[in-house]
């Protein structure tokens, strides 16, 4: 099993200070158009949605992955993918740390259903998986601040 877990400083020194508000619009954001924030995802559909939950499915060309989306109002974001021929089983869940508006932070919580590495190309395998998720989350952060600064004009 993979895990991991890291915490990111959404309002960077001397950039615009992102709101708690804007960030949860960015989060939104992930959940409805996940193909800006998703390297390889040709399109996503929206099979049932609540005001807590949404159920999607995702299409990387033919391969289809089918997740759970928990949203806790500018508190958390929970994905549970479910797992194929292809993929294993995983939960993203996304906590905001709200200090004082000048220090949103978010916490990204991971674990994935990989067998245990059984040698030394497995563990390098899962050490270079961690990082993606880690670029990825950055990336995210990125997205967001330039949709919020997009949307604010």
């Amino acid at each position: 099993m993979l895990e991991l877990t890291h915490t990111l400083s959404v309002n960077p020194p001397n950039q615009p200070v992102l709101s708690i508000d804007s960030l949860w619009s960015g989060l939104l954001l992930r959940i409805l158009e996940p193909m800006r924030f998703t390297v390889g995802l040709d399109g996503a559909d929206i099979l049932e949605r609540s005001e807590s939950r949404y159920r999607r499915a995702l299409h990387f060309g033919e391969h289809v992955v089918h997740d759970v989306v928990n949203v806790n109002h500018n508190k958390s974001v929970e994905f549970v993918t479910d797992a194929t021929e292809k993929s294993p089983s995983g939960r993203l869940l996304i906590e905001i740390e709200n200090r004082n508006p000048d220090e949103l932070r978010l916490k990204f919580f991971y674990t994935t259903q990989f067998p245990e590495p059984s040698n030394d190309e497995e563990r390098a395998l899962l050490e270079m998986i961690k990082n993606a998720y880690m670029a990825a989350d950055m990336d995210m952060i990125r997205i967001i601040r330039e949709y919020a600064e997009m949307t604010k004009h």
